[in-house]
């Protein structure tokens, strides 16, 4: 993800307006519990066509803290509480650029690891929304977990006309989905524009970052 770190002119310009954001996300994160759409079909139970956790929600305390905000999210939905400061440390989070994936993974690893989880940054499912879909599914409908993903938050649908520069690294967290209508929730923690949102699965895997462009969790 060293990529992440060269920011265009036009990206250094959005940093002097809204300050500098993360440009290279974080670990997933996670919810601790849902409710499943009623269908009847015991094949559906594991990992049901619709389907969305229960997330306490927090905003970034600094414009570059997306990926400490949304790890934060993440741990407490395993019951364990950090605060964003302390994970931004542990992640080596810093201005103007945030936070490295390659510096936030093994962060979120050595929380989760011994209760049985792992956490990686698969490639597959840039440009592929089914490959996006099925990971998110199984993470939310099956493990019950909420994975962050890495975005271009300039080519985010609510900030389009709103933030200015191209390519400007952000993670959000998706935390629902639903298959039929081929849509994820998200929630996005900068202040502005931020918030839950529901976007579609091929809009959403178009912005996705290349490179680890999704923290996947997997039991161990």
């Amino acid at each position: 993800m060293k990529n992440l770190r060269s920011a265009t002119g036009a990206a250094l310009a959005m940093a002097a307006t809204v300050g500098a954001l993360c440009l290279t996300p974080l670990s997933p994160a996670y919810a601790s519990s849902g409710t499943l759409a009623a269908d009847p079909r015991s094949d559906q139970l594991a990992k049901p066509l619709k389907f969305q956790l229960s997330l306490d929600t927090q905003r970034q305390q600094t414009n570059y803290f997306c990926v400490p905000a949304s790890s934060s999210m993440s741990l407490a939905s395993f019951g364990i509480m950090v605060s964003q400061a302390t994970l931004a440390k542990k992640m080596k989070t810093a201005p103007p650029y945030g936070t490295e994936g390659v510096d936030a993974v093994p962060v979120i690893n050595s929380y989760v690891n011994f209760l049985g989880y792992k956490v990686t940054m698969p490639t597959d499912a840039d440009g592929n929304p089914a490959v996006l879909m099925k990971r998110v599914s199984k993470d939310i409908g099956e493990l019950h977990r909420a994975p962050v993903l890495t975005v271009w938050m300039d080519q985010l649908p609510w900030n389009k006309g709103k933030v200015k520069g191209t390519r400007i690294g952000h993670a959000i967290l998706a935390y629902g989905y639903d298959k039929s209508a081929r849509t994820i929730t998200v929630y996005d923690p900068w202040k502005p524009t931020g918030g839950t949102h529901v976007i579609s699965a091929s809009a959403l895997a178009d912005v996705l970052q290349p490179a680890g462009n999704m923290y996947y969790v997997s039991k161990l």
